[in-house]
């Protein structure tokens, strides 16, 4: 093969390689995990999710190599107070995109090991057997202020 050809072929292999955060219509958009406050064991991750297919799906489960265990969750009023609610999926209806932020959907990671640092990578598993693997940045309380504000969908 001439060096033009092997190019060629590098080019569309690029242009047609679905990234690591995505199965071609499930996608996962600006995710992050709050930094765990020290002795504590316990953090949260949000992102967006968004479904370009014509059909719709439901984020399943979800895991961490950085925990122990992963579920979903949501924060919802209750009697005058704020409360986090385990639930078994969340719908992501097609064409559409759903919010895992601070105070909503969320993904609780439950018995890390230790401090989390710089970033995570999570892994996810829909309805339809898609699974999305996906790097998300550690940030710390004043950065994760800064995103959940500039970030509200």
């Amino acid at each position: 093969m001439n060096v033009r050809r092997v190019l060629l072929v590098l080019v569309v292999f690029l242009l047609v390689a679905p990234p690591a955060w995505s199965n071609g219509e499930i996608s996962v958009k600006d995710p992050w995990v709050r930094q765990n406050p020290p002795g504590t064991s316990v953090t949260a991750a949000y992102m967006v999710i968004e479904n370009l297919s014509s059909a719709g799906d439901e984020l399943v489960e979800a895991g961490c190599s950085c925990s122990a265990s992963a579920s979903i969750h949501v924060t919802e009023m209750r009697e005058d107070s704020m409360a986090m609610k385990k639930v078994a999926s969340i719908e992501v209806p097609a064409g559409t995109s759903v919010a895992l932020s601070p105070g909503g959907y969320h993904l609780m990671l439950e018995g890390l090991s230790g401090d989390i640092k710089e970033s995570v990578i999570l892994e996810l598993k829909f309805r339809s057997g898609a699974r999305i693997s996906v790097t998300a940045p550690v940030l710390d309380p004043p950065e994760a202020s800064r995103r959940s504000h500039h970030h509200h969908h």
